[in-house]
């Protein structure tokens, strides 16, 4: 697999192609909210990725939030977990 280079809040990382942005900000020690997203440990819960969007990041020349769970890293991605933006949206 080839590495990917993205910023996440003004900070570089490099990961590998098809890591989504919430594993990319896990690998800088940024914690962005999930439920949908979070290991339960019974066989009866099922958990749908990208259903909850309390994920929800601003990706710069987007106009919509992208779910950070779900949203593959592209080479060169500008994502900011803390816009006003994305922090209004988990509210809602």
């Amino acid at each position: 697999m080839s590495l990917v280079t993205l910023n996440i809040n003004n900070r570089k990382v490099q990961v590998e192609e098809g890591t989504t942005i919430l594993e990319a900000a896990k690998k800088l020690n940024i914690n962005i909210p999930t439920l949908c997203h979070i290991k339960l440990q019974d066989d009866i819960t099922i958990n749908h990725p990208s259903s909850c969007r309390v994920c929800m990041v601003e990706v710069e020349g987007r106009q919509k939030l992208a779910p950070a769970c779900s949203t593959p890293v592209e080479n060169g991605m500008k994502v900011n977990t803390n816009s006003i933006r994305a922090i209004k949206a988990r509210k809602t």
